[in-house]
Order: structure tokens, then sequence, then C-alpha cells
């Protein structure tokens, strides 16, 4: 990739959303007693209810560099805002706009708005996952929750998650 990231074509976002629904059986709800992933992996689940703005900023400046720790030389994880927009992303690429027209003439107006999702869920669910989905950073948005599953990304964030007061469900 020459830029931090690469919108995806249909049939591969098709193929990961499959995935991520059979392997980390994800259910939206808007129910707050309803897991929304059920997880093999090892995960932690973070509430955001209570943190601070600075705790937040703080967390979401670790992410990039928690992910880059995670990948191989060549590798890079999908970046997903759900039934929305995805991509493959570079998280050792600085991200430099979250916002890119796309032309599609299929699209009323030519093209639509390609709309890179934040670290922390704003509105909607938000993925950042290894492409394997071995790992990843999964945003609930209604629950105000970040759930971080898989052994060398909770490695990478482990140390800084304690610094920060965050509380640990």
């Amino acid at each position: 990739m020459d830029t931090f990231y690469s919108i995806l074509g249909e049939e591969e976002s098709k193929q990961i959303w499959d995935r991520i629904n059979a392997e980390l059986r994800f259910q939206p709800s808007v129910r707050v007693n309803q897991l929304p992933f059920q997880l093999s992996a090892p995960y932690l689940v973070l509430d955001l209810t209570y943190a601070t703005q600075e705790q937040v900023e703080k967390l979401l400046a670790e992410v990039p560099g928690a992910l880059a720790a995670c990948l191989g030389e060549d590798d890079w994880i999908y970046a997903l805002d759900w039934h929305h927009s995805y991509f493959r992303y570079d998280p050792r690429l600085p991200i430099t706009e979250h916002s890119h027209w796309v032309e599609d003439e299929r699209y009323m107006g030519g093209g639509y708005d390609a709309y890179f999702p934040d670290f922390y869920p704003d509105g909607d669910y938000y993925f950042f996952v290894q492409r394997d989905l071995k790992w990843g950073w999964l945003g609930h948005p209604w629950r105000r929750e970040i759930w971080i599953f898989g052994a060398p990304l909770l490695h990478a964030l482990s140390p800084r998650l304690e610094e920060l007061g965050f509380p640990v469900k």
C-alpha cells in the first residue's frame, strides 16, 4: 500500500464480514445485556463509561503503535466501519485523513464519501482486525466498550492500560 489505507472491493468486504460473523460470532444489538462477540482467543473488555477524556485520548494515541507492533513486515489489517466503509490499513503509517470521496457511478451523485473509522466507537461498530482474525480491536458504541482480543495485541497494550487506569470488565 502506498497510503495508510486502501478501500476494499465488494467481494473482499463480503468475505471479511462473513468471517467476522462466523468466527467472532458478531451479534450487533442495542440490548446492553447481549454480548456482541463470542471470542475463542484471550480477550479483555475496556469499559469507557467512566473514563476521562484525557484517559481516552492517551489510550487512543497508543493504538496505532500497538497494532503496528503485532504486524509482520509486509502485513496490514482490516479497518471496518460496520455497514459503511471497509479498508486495508497499515497502522505503521500516519492517518492523514478520515474522509475520502470515491467515484462510483452506482451511487446518486456519482460516488460516496468513504469514512475511515476512529479507534473510539462514536456511533457505530468500528473494528481493527488482523486479516486472519487472530487479534483485534473491536469498538461497541452503545455499550461504550472496546474489546481487545488475541495474545499479541493484549501483550502490546497491557502495560499501558494499567498505567492509564482503565476499568477492565
